[in-house]
């Protein structure tokens, strides 16, 4: 396997990879980050749900961009339909994932009050 191999297969894979990444943050989220609260869990237990809440947003928006390029990419005489029915239904799984979890605000209460810094992100992104 050399190297134009293996990034044609990157190429092929990228968005389903990243988006069952995101899926399964999620599901870890759903299942550990309630316990979050508990002062009694141990300090690398916090360290991955904390570390999980950071890396969702990331792989989201990294997943929602490949879409978008993919989809900018795609010649219009591709008669690949199936996988381009397909990835209409992830943008909307993934701007959910985007969105985070229903049960929580903030990992911490203080980054409710770092909501200009997530409007400047936004802003910058533009």
């Amino acid at each position: 396997m050399d190297l134009s191999s293996g990034v044609k297969w990157w190429e092929e894979w990228q968005l389903r990879i990243l988006v069952l990444g995101s899926l399964g943050v999620q599901y870890f989220l759903v299942i550990f980050g309630g316990m979050r609260k508990f002062s009694r869990i141990p300090h690398c237990y916090r360290f991955f749900i904390w570390l999980s809440y950071l890396a969702s947003d990331a792989l989201a928006i990294y997943a929602l961009a490949t879409l978008f390029n993919r989809r900018n990419k795609l010649q219009p005489d591709n008669n690949d339909n199936s996988s381009r029915d397909l990835e209409v239904v992830w943008a909307p799984i993934l701007l959910m994932h985007l969105g985070g979890q229903v049960f929580i605000t903030a990992y911490n209460i203080e980054d409710n009050e770092l909501w200009r810094r997530h409007i400047l992100t936004a802003l910058s992104q533009e």
